[in-house]
This record gives C-alpha cells, structure tokens and sequence, in this order.
C-alpha cells in the first residue's frame, strides 16, 4: 500500500461559500465592473480592475491586498470619494448627467458588488448603503 501524508499546503485551503459567491459575482461582471471603474476613475480605475483580476486569478484564498482593493472598488463605485482627495482629473464622472442611463446600471453593479462583499464577510453590515 500507498504510505504518504496529505500536506495541507497553502494551495489546499478551502475556500468559504462568501469567497466563492464574490469570485462568482467578479467573473460574471468583470467587463461591466471594468467600464465601470474607467468611467468613474479614469486610468486609476482601469489600474485597480487589472490589479483585481490578477489577485483573484492566482490560486487559493483571496490576499488581504485583493480584500483592500475590492473595498477601493466599492468606494468607487458608490462615489466615496470627495473631491480634493487623491484622484485623478480624468475621471469622467462630471460629464455623466444624472438622467444617464448608466447611472441605474452602476448603481446596480455597485449594489451587487456591496452585497457579495457582504456575503464573503469583507463589509460590515454598520458600512451598508442604500441606492
């Protein structure tokens, strides 16, 4: 017979039913979260999404790098930033007219993003908004 251990190497730790519910959400709203992020933040945008899509393509859990990223991705998404903070001038958010069609589709791609944060246990309940 066979006599060897099963290591419990990084690779093998298991992942939680919220990780996989995000991992979901991200693949099927990649190209939507994308544009999204570009048209909201310009280059940085465009910079954070790369930034995410490499981090959940490597094996294994979510890095707490990916956990900031995907809240600075929300933050985004849900306008938290102030002006004067540190962004930058290409953003294309004063050119969108409230009435813009895009505005409901972003509010839903934000809320969708919020609420699978919330399942994988990355944002607490106290940090909820409300569209």
């Amino acid at each position: 017979m066979f006599h060897t251990k099963f290591g419990h190497g990084g690779e093998s730790r298991v992942m939680s039913l919220g990780e996989l519910t995000l991992r979901t959400f991200l693949a099927g709203h990649d190209e939507d979260l994308g544009h999204a992020a570009v048209l909201l933040a310009g280059r940085r945008g465009a910079r954070l999404v790369n930034a995410i899509r490499e981090g959940v393509d490597q094996p294994g859990r979510m890095t707490r790098r990916v956990q900031r990223l995907l809240l600075e991705l929300r933050g985004i998404l849900f306008l938290d930033h102030a002006p004067g903070d540190d962004w930058e001038a290409e953003g294309r958010l004063a050119t969108i007219a409230p009435d813009d069609p895009i505005v409901p589709e972003i509010c839903l791609l934000a809320d969708g993003l919020h609420q699978a944060l919330l399942s994988a246990g990355l944002t607490a309940v106290a940090d909820e908004h409300t569209i």
